[in-house]
């Protein structure tokens, strides 16, 4: 009898120790996630990483519009025209297009600011004040859907005026260079009057440039209308490069002494076609 009651106790702790061993493999196999179902720290910090960035590269409004970047073009540096190389062959490229060399200083186009020692200036803001000087008003295009039309782009001459200049001065050497690109050389006395006191051609154009440009005084911030008192470094003469050449091209320079000046209006002999 209590050899049988033994052997049913050894059968029991039989049973349950396999009872438990198949709990503990059963826990081994299913209680475990695997490793493939939970991202790793460091893929979590690659993932919020890259998520960070994206948001940095592409930021965004509040009303779902994408938002850039704006790069604005620095001011066209009149101090740095020898310095900066990338600025000084931007300059002569410009005056290389418009066939002039020494007489301008810069050509700036009327979208663009420029910096003069410690003032800057934008071209629109002083073609806006020269428009009001003459009593006109500087308008912009509006189309039918009421959207601004950009104007097209211009390009204007400017000149720093220089201890001992004279407006006079300045335009005869334009003019010269302006030839002198073409083949044509002017003489140094080409301004002065004819034998009987008349003026000659080069100084009817010369006269009739003082019309055509714009002395802006920089320390004043306005445009000034005096064109015989120019103050070093404080005003710049202004030329709009289009009327320049506009006027020149329709020059013979043969006939040149032909041409006919009122003191507002100028008259070209026709170039023969």
């Amino acid at each position: 009898m209590l050899l049988k009651k033994n052997e049913t106790k050894k059968k029991r702790w039989a049973l349950a120790f396999v009872l438990f061993g198949i709990i503990i493999l059963g826990f081994l196999i299913f209680g475990t996630p695997l490793k493939m179902d939970q991202p790793s720290e460091k893929k979590k910090a690659e993932t919020n990483g890259k998520q960070n960035d994206i948001q940095k590269e592409i930021p965004s409004a509040g009303d779902g519009s994408v938002q850039g970047e704006i790069i604005v073009l620095p001011a066209i540096d009149y101090q740095n025209l020898e310095k900066d190389k990338e600025l000084k062959d931007l300059m002569e490229s410009r005056k290389d297009s418009l066939g002039i060399k020494k007489s301008l200083d810069m050509i700036v186009h009327s979208d663009e600011d420029m910096k003069i020692g410690d003032v800057k200036i934008s071209m629109r803001d002083i073609l806006e004040k020269a428009f009001l000087n003459e009593g006109a008003v500087f308008e912009e295009k509006i189309d039918a859907s009421g959207a601004v039309i950009p104007p097209r782009i211009k390009a204007y001459g400017i000149y720093v005026v220089q201890p001992g200049d004279n407006i006079w001065n300045i335009h005869f050497n334009i003019l010269k260079d302006y030839y002198e690109s073409r083949g044509i050389i002017v003489s140094p006395r080409a301004d002065e009057p004819m034998d009987k006191g008349q003026s000659s051609g080069v100084g009817k154009i010369l006269k009739f440039s003082e019309t055509m440009v714009i002395i802006y005084n920089l320390l004043e911030k306005k445009v000034d209308v005096d064109i015989n008192l120019l103050s070093p470094l404080s005003k710049i003469i202004v030329y709009n490069m289009d009327e320049v050449f506009s006027l020149l091209r329709d020059i013979n320079f043969d006939t040149i002494d032909r041409i006919q000046f009122d003191g507002k209006t100028i008259w070209v002999p026709a170039k023969k076609s």
